[in-house]
């Protein structure tokens, strides 16, 4: 029955929901958990879990630090800006999903040797499916698009995505950074929205208020949030905070990691 209140952390967050249904509210956007799902909350984000009737869950909590340097989690900040809903519904390689994460269940409960090393791997697994999966269904037409020109979609996106990631902070534009793929800034916004699900200005401000994030949890002044993550106000980063999240930068401030899940992994 045991429920938990507004709070974020650092880790990314797995609820794999085994019994009755669960509410999870994640930067005030509602997802119902029936038996059987599965939602990945991105670290940082504000999230609710509301429980109503007697049931069984696992919850997962994966720093992901060592994996933030890598050259594909940039890639893949798409997947990462919002919970992530995996059901029979949802994804097509589900059940390959939900085996290698009933797979991390007991290799955590064996406690054997190396099982970190285990349990990440069929964590990272599992992220590759994802982005894979998520990206290669992104085409314009619907119907099924070449091999070459996926990889090639991928390559243009994947670069994109890394400058965003270094170039955040910069005034950045729309015309300009079309340029950087090589694409007109209207095939560009067609192109990004298809990939990204959301349009360029929006994906950057997420991609701030992201990192803003990270710093109010390091106790970092909230005018020096606010330049230092690309807005030329703090009422403008403040009113953008607010939208994206549901809270001030104050109120998110104030929200300690009030989770009685200890991290199960490291």
């Amino acid at each position: 029955m045991e429920g938990y209140p507004s709070h974020y952390h650092s880790a990314v967050e797995i609820i794999i929901c085994m019994q009755s249904d669960y509410v999870v509210i994640v930067n005030n956007e509602h997802y119902t958990l029936h038996p059987g799902d599965i939602l990945i909350i991105p670290p940082h984000a504000i999230h609710k879990l509301i429980c109503t009737a007697p049931g069984i869950r696992f919850i997962f909590l994966v720093n992901l630090d060592p994996y933030t340097s890598f050259q594909d989690y940039k890639t893949m900040q798409p997947i990462f800006l919002k919970a992530h809903l995996i059901s029979p519904g949802t994804s097509r390689h589900y059940e390959l999903l939900y085996n290698n994460f009933a797979k991390m269940i007991e290799i955590y409960f064996q406690n054997d040797i190396f099982w970190e090393t285990d349990i990440f791997s069929l964590f990272f697994k599992n992220i590759s499916i994802c982005a894979k999966e998520y990206f290669g269904s992104k085409n314009t037409s619907g119907a099924s698009i070449s091999t070459d020109v996926q990889k090639e979609h991928y390559d243009k996106f994947s670069k994109l995505l890394i400058y965003i990631d270094e170039h955040y902070a910069d005034d950045l534009n729309l015309e300009d950074t079309a340029a950087i793929v090589g694409f007109s800034k209207f095939h560009f916004s067609r192109l990004f929205k298809q990939y990204t699900n959301t349009t360029f200005y929006d994906y950057l401000c997420k991609k701030r208020i992201t990192r803003a994030q990270e710093m109010l949890a390091e106790n970092i002044p909230v005018t020096s949030v606010a330049y230092e993550t690309g807005f030329n106000t703090p009422s403008a980063f403040c009113r953008c905070f607010k939208k994206h999240t549901g809270y001030s930068p104050s109120e998110f401030r104030s929200k300690s990691e009030q989770t009685k899940i200890e991290a199960d992994f490291h």
